[in-house]
């Protein structure tokens, strides 16, 4: 018999392997599939194969779950990796610098030009850039408020939160094992949520996008049968479901989904994240699927303002423009019908784009509004529009589902208008108040003759009715505090007046009682847009002005917007804009609480025997007195506070959009 060879001559016979080792299958590298394999040879690590056989498919929830945990992780290792980074620097450096060309003159006249400019406020190797004139003022004034905008270091970290509201998760991969289809609800529910979103968003809180004969045929379709569903489809049904969720209040939203209201909403968000991503939306963009984008954007506003949301919006609007919606249809050869629903989106990201960058400080640099050839959209209902018409109908008189869009079109317009003569004007030629009257006056009566068709008994009139006039009314107060102003009429401490006041508080106070009962469906829409200017007059007013007759009125209109609007749901906190109304609320208590400790036994509204006025004849603006004591005294010289002139100066032509979706709704 021939001799046996020892074992370690004989041929190796190598398995076929199918699969990649577990190690290059999570680091989606190509794995050469050796036994160990290249990869693992050379990093050490251990290298094991999947077993053979047929793949286990996972089942729905435990993929829901999966992806919920490892969005929760990444958001740990980043929160960890944030806290690490703000450890480097053991003391804080603050930094506000101008942009403007002239940042070497230190006097007076030059401190507008260099907050008309913008500044920087940097900490380590982080930085914020705010170029909005009101925000930017008080910041580079008020070095406290600077300060609150990049807390200490030992702040307790923010714990990780898997929110449903963060906005990031629009630019994920595909999860090639995972169909977009998988996270779609069940027909009843899909059902339900199609109908609130008619009742609660389309037409009559002056978000009209859709076209509801045609597009209700896309979404019953998705619905019978989501597997086969286009992905654009799929991503309208998904915005769609996520923002009639919004719109519900918890008990009503639990009845409705039979779950916890934020995972659906999570769910909600990587489905349509998903369709996105699997239909390559950004490089492959169309119009239902951009449709898709601006119904989620608005909705997702609601409980995020963060900066991410006003980037969004830019991308859509590039979008937009990649798809020839900066042209008039009509001029492009298309036909009536698609010329008119253009017009309809085209406008509406315009609109909302204008008041987006006002929570981060940022001011609108989009000239798209004066220039847009773009013509308005018509005032018709969905019903007097279909996809065979030769001609579009002629606008109608009384009121349709487009009516309070086309109001906050049109103030959007005469907006842009006010802001380009203000920023013409000088110092020599100031802006005539009898130019701004003018263009309020034209505002009022084009609103009123469309409201003049309106029944206020029907709750999408009357919203249409008392949202129109707030909006005015905020327009009218803010235009006319800054051309007075720009006037150089009167001083800066003159416009802390009772009248001022009382018109502040009636602008906020419909906001904060909510009494209308016919109105509350819409209410969800205001959450968007806290209202920013208002509040900050009312904190200004309460700061230098501490006392007198509606003080308590006006403490009372603060502490539910700071309850209520100003939390951002998406970082458990308040934004960049709000942190400067928080850091303001602080000096107003500070005042106030002064005020209680030298007058034992009167509040903020009787005058305090022991103080006296600083500056301005007749006006309650008060430094205490040293009493001797040990406890903090706040002085309230009025050069310690921003001047009024920097306030009012700021103030943003809030777009019309933002009015309603922030203050549209304050007037319900």
């Amino acid at each position: 018999m021939p001799r046996s060879e020892p074992e370690s001559e004989l041929p190796q016979t190598r398995r076929w392997i199918s699969r990649s080792c577990h190690s290059c299958n999570s680091k989606k590298i190509r794995c050469d599939k050796r036994e160990p394999c290249s990869s693992c040879t050379r990093t050490g690590r251990p290298c094991v194969y999947p077993p053979s056989g047929p793949r286990k498919r996972r089942a729905k929830e435990t993929i829901i779950a999966d992806m919920a945990s490892r969005i929760s992780g990444l958001e740990k290792s980043l929160n960890e990796a944030r806290n690490q980074g703000a450890l480097i620097s053991t003391i804080p450096t603050y930094t506000t610098a101008s942009l403007t060309p002239s940042t070497t003159a230190a006097n007076s006249d030059d401190l507008s030009e260099r907050s008309n400019g913008g500044i920087l406020v940097q900490k380590g190797s982080s930085s914020q850039y705010f170029n909005e004139v009101f925000i930017s003022r008080v910041i580079e004034e008020e070095r406290n408020i600077e300060s609150a905008l990049t807390p200490p270091q030992t702040a307790s970290p923010q714990p990780p939160v898997v929110s449903p509201f963060n906005a990031t998760g629009i630019l994920s991969s595909a999860f090639l094992s995972v169909a977009p289809a998988s996270f779609y609800p069940n027909t009843q529910l899909a059902v339900r949520l199609w109908k609130i979103y008619v009742d609660n968003v389309e037409g009559t809180a002056g978000f009209k996008l859709l076209h509801l004969p045609t597009d209700e045929v896309k979404v019953y379709s998705t619905i019978n049968d989501p597997s086969t569903a286009s992905l654009e489809n799929l991503a309208l049904s998904f915005a769609i479901y996520f923002t009639s969720t919004v719109t519900l209040e918890d008990p009503e939203a639990h009845v409705t989904l039979g779950q916890d209201r934020n995972t659906f909403l999570l769910q909600c968000k990587v489905g349509l994240e998903q369709a996105f991503a699997h239909g390559d939306f950004l490089d492959r963009p169309t119009m239902t699927g951009l449709h898709a984008l601006a119904i989620y954007l608005s909705a997702l506003r609601v409980h995020n303002r963060g900066k991410g949301i006003w980037i969004l919006n830019g991308l859509a609007i590039r979008i937009a423009e990649s798809l020839g919606l900066h042209r008039d249809g009509e001029r492009l050869g298309l036909s009536p019908f698609q010329s008119e629903i253009r017009r309809r989106l085209w406008w509406h990201l315009l609109s909302r784009d204008g008041r987006s960058g006002e929570d981060y400080g940022l001011q609108n640099t989009n000239n798209l509004v004066p220039v847009s050839e773009v013509s308005l959209p018509i005032n018709v209902d969905d019903t007097d529009l279909y996809l065979e018409m030769q001609h579009l109908p002629a606008p109608k008189e009384g009121w349709t589902t487009m009516t309070f869009s086309l109001i906050n079109i049109g103030l959007t317009k005469s907006i842009q208008k006010l802001a380009a003569i203000a920023a013409s004007s000088t110092s020599s030629s100031p802006p005539s108040e009898q130019v701004r009257a003018n263009i309020i006056q034209e505002n009022k009566v084009r609103i009123e003759k469309s409201l003049a068709h309106c029944n206020p008994v029907i709750p999408q009139q009357r919203l249409t009715i008392t949202c129109s006039r707030f909006l005015l009314r905020k327009l009218d107060f803010v235009t006319r505090l800054q051309w007075a102003l720009l006037q150089r009429a009167g001083t800066p401490v003159d416009f802390a007046t009772e009248e001022n006041l009382i018109e502040a508080l009636a602008i906020l106070g419909p906001r904060i009682y909510n009494e209308d009962g016919m109105l509350k469906q819409y209410t969800w829409a205001r959450k968007a847009y806290p209202q920013y200017h208002v509040t900050m007059y009312v904190l200004w007013h309460l700061c230098v002005k501490p006392e007198g007759p509606n003080i308590g009125r006006a403490w009372e209109a603060v502490e539910p917007l700071f309850s209520q609007e100003l939390w951002d749901e998406s970082t458990i906190g308040f934004g960049p804009k709000s942190a400067v109304l928080v850091a303001l609320k602080a000096k107003a208590k500070s005042v106030r609480e002064n005020i209680q400790r030298l007058n034992p036994g009167k509040d903020a509204r009787t005058s305090d025997s022991r103080s006296r006025p600083v500056s301005g004849e007749g006006v309650s603006v008060y430094r205490f007195e040293d009493t001797g004591s040990d406890d903090f005294a706040l002085n309230t010289d009025i050069d310690e506070w921003p001047n009024w002139e920097a306030l009012v100066r700021g103030f943003q032509l809030d777009s019309p959009n933002a009015f309603w979706q922030g203050g549209g709704l304050d007037g319900t």
